[in-house]
């Protein structure tokens, strides 16, 4: 077996180099992906946060108004239909 020269070595290192700069890149590329998924997660979270916030804050006000409008509901009921000239409920 022949002894390799300094030729065939300076290739077979700017072989490695290449290999390396593909590497780098394809890293690049993987990286930039998880950083555009993170971004996806975090902004379904926020999504998610202010859906739940709107749901707990309509649940809550449908909790507290809902004896308002059943106290008032006689009352409403008599003046729709006075206004409405059926006299139900009159």
């Amino acid at each position: 077996m022949q002894e390799p020269t300094l030729g065939d070595i300076a290739h077979q290192l700017s072989e490695i180099q290449q290999e390396i700069q593909s590497l780098e890149k394809r890293f690049d590329g993987l990286e930039t992906e998880v950083k555009r998924w993170d971004e996806r997660f975090f902004q379904l979270s926020r999504d998610n946060l202010n859906t739940a916030r709107t749901i707990i804050i309509t649940a809550g006000a449908a909790v507290i108004l809902s004896p308002v409008l059943q106290a008032f509901a006689p009352a409403i009921q008599s003046i729709v239909s006075r206004l409405s000239g059926t006299g139900i409920g009159s």
